[in-house]
């Protein structure tokens, strides 16, 4: 998502990609307090909204227990309980 100008899979500092994205959605008018943080935690989100299992998105953010990974992405019970009526088993 974000190129360093060091050349081919060079990591991007966290400082660096921070002021990219606070440009970008200043350039935008995004009013939101939007940060690194939040760019990992909403792909963590959509990841688990397209069906993604829990244990995998556990894995990639590196999280302890997938009750940390729930709690995180504030899956609530009621949405583990739709999950289930929707498969119609």
């Amino acid at each position: 998502m974000f190129f360093s100008r060091k050349g081919d899979n060079c990591a991007l500092g966290r400082k660096m990609t921070w002021t990219i994205l606070k440009n970008a959605c200043a350039a935008l008018g995004v009013k939101e307090n939007v940060g690194t943080h939040t760019l990992r935690k909403t792909w963590g989100y959509w990841a688990w909204k397209s069906g993604v299992p829990l244990p995998i998105i556990m894995e990639v953010l590196n999280h302890s227990s997938l009750s940390v990974t729930k709690r995180y992405l504030g899956i609530t019970q009621d949405e583990i309980n739709d999950a289930y009526i929707g498969l119609n088993l």
